[in-house]
C-alpha cells in the first residue's frame, strides 16, 4: 500500500482546472443522499472498468466502504497511479480541483462523500518550502491493533472526522462541545442510545444526530460495529 501521506499530497496539491469537468451534482456516480446547512453528502459507486471525472468545488471527505483500488490522476496527467484504501479510512480531500478515478478491479467500489459547504472545514500539513503549516488535505491512518476499540480521529478546523471501532458492549461518547454529528456505518450497525432506543444501519447508511446528544451509543451487537463519525462545531466563529 502506498503511504496515506503520498496519497494526501497527490489529492491535495494543485490539479489543473478542467473546464469540461462537470460538478458533483451531475457526475452520474455520485448520488445525493443528505443535504444540511453544514454538508452534501453523496454515495459513491465506481462499477469495474468504469472511471469517473470530477469537479469537486469545496473540501470534502473521502471514506471507503470496503476494501478496493482506484487508479486516481490528475487533470492533464497519465491515468496511471493506483491506490488501495480500506473500510472506514477518512480523507480529508481539498475542494477546487477536477480529478478523474477508474476502477480497475472486477468488484464495484463503494464510498461516502461528505461535501463541507463551511470552508473553515480545513486540515493543516508542513510544508517544506516555508518552513510552517499550509491547508493541505489530510486523513487518518489504519489502526494499530485492528481487533480492539479505537477511535482516531482528524481535526479539520470547524469540524472532525473520526474512524471509529466498538467491540460488544463497548460506547462512543458524546462530542466534547455542541455539535451536530453524522455517523456513517461501514460495518452492519446495532447502536444503544438513549432510553434503549436502537440505531440500526446497514454499510453506507447515514445516521443525522442534532447537535445536544449527550448520552453515550453502544454496540448492542456480539460483532464490531465499524462507523465513521463527523461532528459540525457549533462554536460562534466557525
Amino acid at each position: 500500500m502506498k503511504p496515506l501521506l503520498s496519497l494526501s499530497l497527490l489529492l491535495g496539491s494543485a490539479f489543473a482546472v478542467a473546464q469540461t469537468a462537470p460538478d458533483i451534482t451531475a457526475e452520474p456516480h455520485h448520488h445525493l443522499l443528505l443535504q444540511s446547512d453544514e454538508a452534501r453528502v453523496f454515495s459513491f459507486t465506481l462499477p469495474p472498468s468504469e472511471q469517473a471525472h470530477v469537479r469537486y468545488e469545496h473540501n470534502f471527505l473521502f471514506v471507503p466502504i470496503q476494501d478496493g483500488e482506484l487508479v486516481i490522476w490528475s487533470e492533464g496527467t497519465s491515468p496511471v497511479p493506483h491506490y488501495l484504501f480500506h473500510p472506514g479510512e477518512v480523507h480529508l480531500w481539498m475542494g477546487g480541483q477536477a480529478s478523474g478515478m477508474r476502477n480497475d478491479r472486477p468488484t464495484d467500489f463503494r464510498a461516502v462523500i461528505v461535501e463541507f459547504l463551511n470552508p473553515k472545514v480545513v486540515s493543516y500539513q508542513y510544508d517544506a518550502e516555508t518552513g510552517g503549516l499550509a491547508y493541505a488535505g489530510g486523513g487518518v491512518n489504519l489502526p494499530v491493533d485492528p481487533h480492539t476499540k479505537f477511535i482516531d480521529t482528524l481535526a479539520m478546523g470547524a469540524a472532525s472526522a473520526s474512524d471509529v471501532q466498538l467491540l460488544a458492549g463497548d460506547s462512543f461518547p458524546p462530542p466534547p462541545k455542541e455539535a451536530d454529528e453524522l455517523l456513517i456505518a461501514v460495518s452492519d450497525l446495532n447502536l444503544k442510545g438513549r432510553r434503549d432506543a436502537h440505531i440500526r444501519k446497514s454499510p453506507g447508511e447515514l445516521v443525522w444526530i442534532t447537535a445536544g446528544r449527550n448520552w453515550d451509543l453502544t454496540n448492542a451487537s456480539s460483532k464490531p460495529a465499524r462507523f465513521a463519525a463527523v461532528a459540525f462545531w457549533k462554536q460562534s466563529g466557525n
